[in-house]
């Protein structure tokens, strides 16, 4: 069964103006999988600002506003916080969303969604490295000055952060793996 018609499922994670866009539309599992990682991108955006919040995707509406030939433009309102503002990118082979607190920001994010070569064969290492190539060209920087990782605070791993010559940036990324390709986004500021 294809999962847009999974009636149990779409309920766990879509409100209910969402499920009905999924029922009701020609293309349902494209429409269910472009809600869904607007949801997982909003909460990668809240999380930085609010850590304790919750993934409650049910209670979270995604409401599009602005369609162009390339992507989608829309919002994630979050009950009690901040709506995060995304950019939706879809084609036959992938669906990669990238958003921010700020809608300004949103045409200042650089992002790419690369293929995972074959013989790689550990995804998350092969994303930080072609984000950090990514990195240094767009600072003119030398690879060997940037380093990304993600540190432990009170016991939980946080989002994984820029470093230059050993020191910490504000520079904002997100990284992402799923199947056969990886995506990568960044602010375009230091």
């Amino acid at each position: 069964m294809r999962k847009s018609r999974d009636s149990r499922f779409l309920e766990k994670i879509l409100t209910d103006a969402e499920i009905d866009f999924v029922n009701n539309t020609k293309r349902s599992d494209e429409a269910l999988w472009s809600l869904w990682v607007s949801k997982e991108t909003a909460y990668k955006v809240i999380k930085k600002t609010y850590p304790d919040t919750a993934f409650i995707p049910r209670q979270w509406q995604v409401v599009f506003n602005r369609f162009q030939s390339e992507y989608a433009e829309g919002k994630v309102e979050i009950a009690g916080k901040d709506e995060i503002f995304i950019r939706l990118f879809s084609n036959s082979d992938y669906i990669h969303c990238i958003g921010t607190d700020k809608p300004a920001i949103l045409d200042k994010i650089i992002g790419q969604v690369e293929i995972l070569p074959e013989q790689q064969d550990d995804p998350s290492l092969f994303v930080r490295l072609c984000l950090a190539r990514k990195l240094a060209e767009h600072f003119s920087l030398n690879l060997n000055q940037i380093t990304i990782k993600r540190i432990k605070e009170k016991g939980e791993l946080q989002p994984p952060r820029v470093y230059i010559d050993g020191r910490k940036t504000d520079i904002d990324i997100s990284l992402s793996h799923d199947g056969r390709f990886i995506a990568y986004a960044f602010s375009d500021y230091i």
